[in-house]
């Protein structure tokens, strides 16, 4: 039986002078009139996976169904399946097409209206997906629909007595409020938290035109924006959009580029893309804090070139080897409240930023699916038999450092020994109430070494709520050492593919990874199926912590102790001890890692770039994944 909802909500009272607001003169007691609304609605009881076409118009419907099932009465799975993708959703659930509830947006939404609704006296209109966007937070948060060119015969039968506009329809409804532009629905969104003594703290980005009819060619990832709706209408964000697409062939040889030198060209043309998508996330800030709302977390929602990391002009060199890092690509600018520094120098973000991307808008939403319902893949949850039994008090470290080195030039290590911080992050998992195991692969030089393979240890790794790598990384792979040292070293290339078909599908594990552009998300690979980040999150992944750019976890004078080390160890002692949601885990222990170790590293060298470690490690570690996920402990 479906759970039916009756309720009234007390809208709050607009004054006329309002900024963002307009006036309809033809209804009646426009924005000024207060009042109980009441809705009566079928709250689902399945999760659904809508199937759709990459069609603008079914974004556009399907963002509008959101508030069906994510809303601030109850929440209920919903994913989004534009067929780029075919794989297995393990949890109990009902599949319907868009094209089932219409042939358009407008026919879509009014059907979708009337089978979730049975009266509706608030409703919104909105003419395109990106105001669809906007508004989504809001109706979830009233828990009414949002309709496209509603007809007269719809309106009455959901006994509609006030429309939220933004657009230019004109309902003839007895209450109209008109939202001119999108900080009118921030307004609007902010003003209705307040009315109910709640605040506003998670700001969502991304780029509507992803789903455009003819995308635009750079696009790696496209229909990503689609995952932005549940996101915001769970999290109650503010949602922030704009056409920040950039050249994807500058922002790769940008973000991939190891050498001696700088390409000063490619930098100075893409720096205005990347300074647009700074100055929105900055604008949506300060318009949350001008409002008395302190934004606490930034979900970046997209592609990677639709919606582009800033890229870091730091200026690094290494120690032991020749080698130059100048480009960083990172979000933490993004997520800081400033617009006075250049991000040569790591600044500690005031926001905790992460980033959703996927193989798909399924891959993506069913991330979130496990975010948001993550007790309910905990042991005894109506989940649980989704997910690999007991993962919610498993951890494991594999060891993937310590058998061949230093066939590198780095510093002295056993074979015989963990290597750095591998001890301090078992014990930081284990105090984190974790049955913790340390791993390190069997030596393939040796016939008789008990230890388990690299492939038997991955795929094991699929099985834990809490997985550590301490490993090396060239793009696109973690490399695992498995034997011998210098010219007849052995090593294990953890690509991609490898890490889709040895992990097991659907665990909801969290991976954090000591190992150089493990978090790569800028370089021209082959196949999109070569990418780490979103090839752990198609294994099950629900927050895969990694660094784009080279560390010096094993290239420097302190190494291997230093920032990259610090910071993981942090990382597990907040999110797990402390239960500091991942992204603000991961802000504070980079943030205290780099304070540690700064001034050591500039002790000698201060004002010179030689040894510059913390640079890198402090902007290039990555959170995939939504920063306000919070890994519960099984009870």
């Amino acid at each position: 039986m479906k759970q039916f909802l009756s309720f009234s909500f007390l809208v709050l009272g607009l004054t006329r002078a309002m900024v963002g607001f307009a006036e309809d003169t033809t209804s009646g007691g426009g924005p000024a009139a207060a009042g109980a609304y009441a809705f009566e609605r079928t709250q689902p009881e399945k999760a659904l996976i809508l199937t759709m076409e990459r069609k603008p118009w079914q974004a556009l419907a399907a963002v509008c169904l959101t508030p069906a099932f994510l809303n601030h009465e109850h929440s209920t799975p919903l994913l989004f399946d534009d067929g780029s993708e075919k794989r297995d959703v393990p949890i109990d659930h009902e599949t319907s097409s868009l094209e089932s509830f219409g042939a358009d947006a407008a026919a879509a939404t009014a059907k979708i209206a009337t089978k979730y609704w049975k009266k509706a006296e608030s409703v919104f209109v909105v003419d395109t997906y990106e105001q669809a966007l906007w508004v989504v937070p809001c109706a979830a948060l009233l828990g009414c629909p949002i309709l496209v060119n509603p007809t007269q015969a719809t309106l009455t039968t959901l006994g509609v007595k006030r429309t939220v506009v933004v657009g230019a329809s004109k309902p003839a409804t007895p209450e109209v409020v008109r939202l001119t532009d999108k900080e009118g629905v921030w307004k609007f969104q902010l003003d209705l938290l307040a009315s109910r003594g709640q605040k506003c703290d998670y700001i969502v980005m991304t780029n509507p035109h992803d789903t455009d009819e003819k995308p635009n060619p750079n696009i790696q990832w496209p229909n990503q924006s689609l995952a932005a709706a549940p996101l915001a209408a769970y999290r109650r964000a503010i949602v922030q959009t704009g056409d920040y697409t950039a050249d994807r062939q500058k922002l790769h040889a940008l973000g991939g580029a190891l050498g001696k030198k700088s390409d000063k060209a490619k930098y100075v043309f893409i720096t205005p893309a990347l300074r647009k998508v700074k100055d929105a996330s900055y604008a949506v800030e300060k318009f949350m804090a001008d409002a008395g709302h302190k934004p606490e977390f930034l979900g970046m929602v997209g592609c990677v070139v639709a919606l582009p990391y800033y890229v870091c002009d730091i200026h690094t060199h290494y120690k032991y080897w020749d080698l130059e890092v100048h480009y960083v690509p990172a979000d933490t600018p993004y997520a800081t409240m400033r617009t006075d520094v250049d991000f040569t120098r790591f600044v500690k973000p005031d926001l905790a930023p992460g980033r959703i991307l996927a193989d798909s808008v399924l891959d993506a939403t069913l991330m979130l699916t496990k975010t948001f319902f993550y007790r309910d893949f905990m042991t005894g949850g109506r989940y649980a038999k989704a997910a690999p039994a007991g993962w919610d008090k498993k951890a494991l470290l594999i060891d993937g450092h310590r058998l061949n080195q230093p066939d590198e030039g780095g510093p002295p290590t056993s074979a015989t020994e963990p290597f750095y911080p591998s001890t301090q992050i078992v014990d930081a998992m284990t105090k984190g109430g974790l049955t913790s195991e340390y791993a390190v692969p069997r030596d393939a030089t040796k016939d008789k070494d008990p230890n388990p393979s690299i492939q038997d240890l991955l795929q094991k790794s699929g099985q834990c709520g809490a997985v550590q790598f301490v490993a090396h990384g060239d793009p696109p792979f973690i490399r695992v050492e498995i034997g011998r040292r210098g010219k007849e070293a052995k090593n294990f290339n953890a690509t991609g593919p490898q890490v889709r078909a040895l992990t097991k599908y659907d665990a909801p594990t969290s991976v954090y990874v000591i190992g150089c552009h493990t978090g790569t998300v800028y370089a021209p690979f082959a196949s999109n199926e070569e990418y780490l980040p979103t090839s752990f999150v198609h294994a099950g992944t629900v927050a895969y912590i990694a660094p784009h750019t080279c560390q010096a976890v094993c290239f420097w004078r302190y190494a291997p102790k230093g920032p990259a080390a610090s910071q993981s160890v942090y990382f597990w002692e907040n999110a797990l001890t402390k239960g500091m949601p991942v992204g603000k885990a991961l802000i504070e222990a980079k943030a205290r890692a780099y304070d540690e170790w700064k001034d050591k590293q500039y002790e000698k060298d201060r004002g010179k770039d030689t040894d510059n470690a913390a640079e890198p490690d402090g902007s290039t570690v990555l959170l995939f994944g939504d920063p306000a996920l919070v890994l519960e402990k099984a009870k």
